[in-house]
């Protein structure tokens, strides 16, 4: 096929530093942007034109199961993978493409050993799970991602093509580990004829063996032809075996648990992943979102502290934030913003023009824009801070304080801007401010009378725009007689609050050529006149 992996994506090493205020680049980054970054449409029903057709869609995905491409024993048909890239083709659309291990081929009961259990909500083989780690299945699944690369090869449209999810198709697709009260081998029926000598208890050592063969066949049978997005919630060891495919663009980062925040303190780790490897410039990553912004998922129900436009549009400044290149909508979610209904699990909103649509609509449209760019700062529409602070994570889901404790992202979220440390503004539980219709009231920062907020933006972004015309705008609460003052480029502007109650944007017009930093480094800064002032974001736009 001939896909070059390097074509739209420069990859480099950038030094990092965290403070207080967030992730900022020790130099300009000078990454050329992925082409097919954006949003990409994912589980749509089969009547799908509604939701390709977006403006802001840049791709769909392609879902099959294991049992549906191996027909029978080493006999493949990966004939609707062919219908629906040429779909998809034909709208000029990308792809990933995924083979799920939900259902497994029913062959595989005769030959493996197997547990009338399922040991994961993923699983729906009605005969329970197989023993993943055998030897059987671990040959005939890597045996079908050999002939599935063959297959591809011969395809007439890679360019459709963003990449492959590296399913395990282990335990269902993602899950890999069994219970202890499960690991006892006279739990698991053998099947006639299978030679009970090549039979052993599941260990972390067997896991960690097939992870790393799966791996090494996805790289071995698809360099070059497609990207391969790894879970980022590999051991460390692989993730270090593996360091050199990361950095060269064989590699790529993905998971399947967005959310407005980390759900624990253990999730810290898969964000830090993308940051250090994705917002870096050194790769791309691909995030689909843990649940609907309602908290629906897999027969479950998440829990949800801010509304459905705060959640979904913070998780999209998240997903920025940390340098995802490809960002997933549930096709649920993009619902609320094409018809201004959602329907699932009881819940049933219905309201075509309410502000919900409006809402869901502008955090698409803002995450369309932005994406791809937090490594090309000279080409990006622009540069943010969403103002934020949070040490423990707010939707509990059955875990305790302890738990959710974040130690890295509990501070603002950042694009080519961010809050210099040393102000006066406070954010520690500032949440669930103003209307819950609109998207921004999630988090907010407070700056008290006379209290002050200094604001640094990346360097290659200033001086690229020149002398072209730039705006900076500030997303704050118009509430009781508040009043501020936003200076930049060498002119500065004072709001009064009018006391709507509402989020409401002021904005200050410069010639980017005049947005120098002061001694301190600081390119905008804030003043409380009259206090307290509610901020959500500072922005600076090109007016082109």
């Amino acid at each position: 096929m001939g896909y070059k992996l390097m074509q739209h994506h420069t990859f480099f090493s950038v030094a990092i530093f965290i403070t207080v205020t967030g992730i900022f680049p020790l130099k300009a980054l000078t990454a050329e942007r992925d082409a097919k970054s954006g949003l990409y449409a994912i589980w749509y029903p089969a009547n799908s034109e509604k939701y390709l057709s977006q403006s802001y869609i840049k791709g769909g995905q392609i879902v099959l199961q294991w049992k549906d491409v191996e027909t029978s024993q080493g006999n493949y048909d990966f004939s609707q993978v062919d219908e629906r890239l040429a779909e998809l083709h034909k709208r000029g659309l990308f792809t990933t493409i995924q083979i799920n291990g939900n259902h497994k081929p029913s062959w595989l009961f005769d030959q493996v050993p197997y547990i009338e259990k399922k040991l994961s909500v993923q699983v729906r083989d009605p005969k329970g799970s197989l023993m993943f780690w055998h030897v059987t299945h671990r040959t005939a699944y890597l045996s079908m991602l050999r002939a599935f690369a063959v297959h591809l090869r011969d395809s007439a449209f890679e360019d459709t093509l963003l990449g492959l999810r590296m399913n395990l198709n282990a335990i269902g697709t993602e899950h890999h580990f069994v219970q202890p009260e499960y690991r006892s081998l006279d739990q698991w029926t053998v099947p006639a004829g299978v030679d009970r000598a090549g039979i052993a208890p599941w260990s972390r050592e067997r896991t960690g063996r097939y992870i790393e063969a799966v791996l090494d066949t996805y790289i071995d049978a698809f360099q070059g032809m497609a990207r391969i997005f790894v879970r980022n919630g590999i051991p460390d060891e692989l993730e270090d075996k593996y360091r050199d495919a990361f950095e060269n663009g064989t590699l790529s980062w993905f998971h399947t648990s967005s959310e407005a925040e980390p759900r624990a303190s253990w999730a810290e780790r898969k964000y830090q992943r993308f940051v250090n490897d994705c917002r870096s410039g050194r790769t791309t990553a691909y995030a689909e979102p843990w649940a609907s912004t309602w908290g629906h998922h897999g027969g479950k129900t998440d829990d949800r502290w801010c509304s459905p436009p705060q959640w979904g549009y913070w998780r999209l400044l998240f997903d920025l934030h940390c340098g995802v290149s490809h960002i997933a909508l549930y096709s649920t979610d993009m619902r609320v913003a094409i018809e201004g209904a959602y329907s699932s699990r009881g819940v049933h909103y219905n309201e075509p023009g309410g502000p919900y649509q409006r809402e869901f609509n502008a955090a698409f449209q803002f995450a369309a824009k932005y994406v791809g760019y937090h490594a090309c700062p000279e080409n990006s529409p622009g540069a943010w801070v969403a103002f934020r602070q949070n040490s423990t994570v707010r939707a509990a889901n059955g875990m305790s304080k302890a738990a959710r404790r974040l130690s890295i992202f509990n501070d603002d979220y950042n694009f080519l801007m961010r809050r210099l440390p040393g102000d006066s503004s406070y954010a520690e539980n500032i949440v669930n401010v103003g209307p819950d219709e609109q998207r921004f009231g999630a988090w907010a920062r407070i700056l008290p009378a006379g209290g002050s907020m200094r604001l640094q933006v990346d360097k290659a972004f200033v001086d690229s725009l020149q002398e072209q015309p730039a705006r900076v705008t500030l997303t704050y609460l118009d509430q009781g007689n508040a009043e501020y003052r936003l200076a930049a480029g060498g002119q500065s502007m004072n709001v009064a609050c009018k006391g709507t109650d509402d989020w409401q944007t002021a904005s200050l017009d410069i010639v980017g050529g005049q947005l120098k930093p002061d001694g301190e480094g600081a390119h905008i800064q804030l003043l409380a006149v009259k206090g307290p002032v509610y901020v959500h974001m500072v922005e600076v736009r090109r007016s082109n």
